[in-house]
């Protein structure tokens, strides 16, 4: 204890990060069962992966200490060139990590959607075979018949090239990546300064999920913008020097907001917490201005999403009476006892879709989710919670590698990906992809932390008047509603550029003026 209490702060990272390579390098060697040439390069790379982090994080940390010297033209320079090269990594490196199609290792819904389309080539859904995992799942989830529409009509004319389809769509989707991104470094430059949205943008590019998400269009990444921007233009709209742009750039934030919750409903998380700011700031004119023009829009939204949707025969109130699951079923699903992770679990699915009507569903699944909460009592309800939190905040990569798996690009799919299907059968690479984790796994502890150590500062009383409290309570709001719903780290996703503009606030306040 006393040698290590006279370690220079430098050398004592030093030993905490030696101690951390060989710990993961011990566990890697100890999970691989069977060792062959794919392993060894696996281990060889995720080493090199490690060495590089470890040098990102320190880069990070120079350039927090030196950002206060920075001179403004200085800092106007970095962050224009830190601008455009994150723009042009988020759109590029996600095809670096495209998706092999099609493919069978596991069924969850991007694969079903990419599949079922592709089958389709923009013909009626009824021309799907009535199976679990074709028009059955349309009918389970209706959540997702709209994004299931759009996909159809908008990938068409690719679908018979199966190869060019997955290209478009990771063109898109790593847009929409790139866009997002870049609009939580303007969150960060109108509330913090250019000087923190430099730093946001160093930090987010070494963000892994971005890339192999960003090759994966479903509803994580469609709704990345319509958070972001509909947040950016709220923001506007409370800087704004008049009523005219107030109310335009209130216009447009509620407009993406809507848009978004009709893909995934923690979109609405953003105005919940924009709405809460005004009101505890007492800016009631605000208020009755976002109030109704939010509620126009939310109808005229809702009947577009109506129309579209009753205008697909395989879509029929009928059928969709006799399948669809109701929003209790998630909540139910979440709390049975016997959910050791508060996710998905497919025993409660086929529970809640025997019964023959949606009214049959609710009324089951309501009794479900009673019986459950009893037969837990307290101590089993807060196991409950621990399990949930920890299932949505102990994944680094937010559960990409599970989600995204497998890759088309040999290099990403010998040495990095792997899939555990249980009943002891496993694909891939354990190896690179554990040692690729502990990389993520580290970079998530760090943003975490600082994410966390900001949202608590913003929440206090003094700082409620302060723009940064809006983010923070969206993401105080969305951890309540995970853990009263179905838990998943990759729930997180469409809010991470504002976990990592919190985050690099939290780091800049916290270490400029320390030394490591």
């Amino acid at each position: 204890m006393k040698k290590w209490r006279k370690l220079k702060p430098n050398k004592k990272w030093t030993a905490i990060f030696a101690v951390l390579w060989l710990l993961s390098n011990i566990i890697a060697i100890v999970l691989t069962d069977n060792w062959n040439t794919d392993h060894i390069v696996g281990l060889f790379l995720g080493n090199l992966i490690f060495i590089v982090s470890l040098l990102y994080f320190t880069l990070l940390f120079r350039l927090i200490q030196r950002l206060s010297l920075f001179t403004v033209d200085r800092v106007k320079h970095f962050y224009r060139w830190s601008f455009w090269i994150l723009a042009a990594v988020m759109f590029l490196l996600p095809f670096f990590f495209i998706i092999h199609v099609p493919d069978s290792a596991h069924n969850w819904d991007f694969f079903v959607i990419f599949d079922s389309t592709t089958l389709l080539r923009g013909r009626s859904f009824s021309h799907l075979p009535m199976t679990v995992s074709r028009l059955g799942y349309f009918l389970r989830y209706s959540n997702n018949q709209f994004f299931g529409i759009l996909f159809n009509q908008f990938f068409a004319p690719f679908a018979g090239n199966i190869q060019l389809k997955i290209w478009v769509m990771t063109a898109v989707s790593s847009f929409f990546t790139s866009a997002s991104v870049l609009g939580g470094s303007l969150i960060t430059k109108k509330m913090a300064s250019r000087k923190i949205a430099l730093l946001y943008n160093a930090a987010a590019v070494g963000f892994i999920p971005f890339y192999f998400y960003g090759a994966q269009l479903y509803t994580d990444t469609m709704t990345l913008p319509f958070v972001i921007f509909g947040l950016l233009f709220a923001i506007y709209a409370l800087k704004a020097e008049n009523w005219q742009k107030r109310v335009f750039w209130y216009f447009l934030s509620c407009l993406f907001i809507v848009i978004g919750y009709e893909f995934k409903p923690t979109v609405a998380i953003i105005l919940i917490s924009v709405l809460f700011f005004l009101c505890i700031n007492r800016k009631w004119k605000q208020v009755l201005l976002i109030v109704p023009l939010f509620a126009v829009l939310f109808l005229a939204g809702h009947e577009v999403v109506k129309t579209t949707v009753t205008s697909e025969p395989a879509f029929s109130q009928k059928a969709n009476n006799a399948h669809n699951l109701p929003l209790m079923h998630w909540i139910a699903m979440s709390w049975a006892p016997e959910n050791k992770t508060g996710g998905f679990d497919v025993k409660i699915r086929k529970y809640s879709a025997s019964f023959p009507t949606y009214a049959a569903k609710n009324k089951a699944d309501k009794t479900l989710f009673l019986n459950n909460l009893k037969k837990m009592g307290l101590v089993g309800v807060l196991v409950q919670i621990g399990r949930k939190l920890a299932y949505t905040w102990t994944f680094g990569d937010l559960n990409s590698s599970f989600y995204t798996y497998h890759h088309e690009n040999p290099l990403v799919n010998r040495y990095f990906d792997y899939l555990d299907m249980g009943s002891h059968r496993y694909e891939g690479n354990i190896t690179g992809w554990f040692m690729l984790k502990v990389a993520e796994t580290l970079y998530w502890i760090v943003l975490v932390i600082f994410m966390w150590r900001e949202i608590f500062q913003s929440l206090r009383k003094k700082n409620w008047g302060n723009p940064w409290f809006i983010p923070a309570l969206a993401m105080l709001g969305l951890t309540l509603f995970l853990i009263l719903w179905e838990a998943n780290s990759r729930y997180l996703y469409n809010f991470a550029p504002l976990m990592i503009a919190l985050a690099s606030l939290g780091a800049f306040r916290t270490l400029k003026d320390k030394s490591v």
